[in-house]
């Protein structure tokens, strides 16, 4: 699929293509999301983010398949862009179907659940490969659609019980996979914007304490709009966010 922007449109090239092609982007771009909205209220409680958000209204959370955000984010531990992009693209060539030409469909629960140890393995998985196993056992596509229906709390606390899922991939997985805004996980970009724009530091708890006290039910969007400047403005010094401590 491919996606360009012409204009003031989002054209959409797919194979294949079908009516349901628009409502599959439209849900993966959360379009229904009232970005205006959530920066004002962001800004009403947050001081620091109401000026820089402005500047990113274009960015937006979003929605995975929760099965594929799930494995997807178990793999992504201690590894970097092109070795996640190598593993997924082995799953997808072993366990999925091929869509077209050299394109493959990310795997079914249900085709994985069928998958030894030593074929998740023969991946490139490394020490993943037995959490992704276990996992595959554990859950089905009931259990699946038992925590699509759980708050965002029980829902992390449920996911961190699986093998190979800590408190971060969680956290991504709740956000980008089940679509629970509140949502806020921490790596090493966001302890450094909290630690710099906040004076915050200490455990991941503690951490994702202070933030759901201060953005509440758009938490996610708050970390998305730190991790964006952190990357790609902080380290320049064009900081789109007062780095002065704000207490509300």
């Amino acid at each position: 699929m491919i996606l360009s922007k012409v204009g003031p449109d989002l054209c959409i090239k797919a194979s294949p293509g079908g009516p349901s092609v628009r409502k599959m982007v439209s849900d993966h771009l959360r379009s229904d999301d009232d970005i205006p909205a959530i920066q004002r209220s962001l800004a009403r409680l947050d001081p620091v983010l109401a000026n820089g958000m402005r500047r990113l209204r274009g960015l937006r959370i979003v929605k995975m398949d929760e099965w594929e955000c799930l494995i997807s984010f178990m793999l992504a531990t201690y590894a970097n862009i092109p070795r996640i992009s190598k593993m997924i693209d082995a799953l997808a060539r072993r366990y999925g179907r091929r869509i077209v030409d050299d394109t493959y469909s990310f795997p079914t629960l249900e085709r994985m659940k069928k998958a030894e140890l030593a074929d998740l393995s023969g991946c490139g998985l490394g020490y993943r490969a037995r959490y992704v196993h276990s996992v595959c056992q554990l859950l089905d596509d009931g259990a699946i659609d038992r925590l699509k229906r759980l708050p965002y709390r029980k829902l992390r606390e449920e996911l961190t019980d699986l093998p190979g899922v800590g408190d971060k991939v969680a956290d991504c997985v709740a956000l980008f996979g089940f679509g629970r805004l509140e949502s806020f996980p921490i790596d090493v970009w966001m302890e450094r914007a909290l630690r710099r724009l906040y004076g915050q530091n200490g455990s991941y708890g503690k951490l994702a304490a202070f933030a759901h006290e201060r953005f509440g039910a758009y938490a996610g969007y708050a970390q998305e709009y730190l991790y964006y400047n952190e990357r790609a403005h902080a380290p320049n010094g064009s900081c789109l966010f007062s780095q002065q401590t704000s207490d509300r």
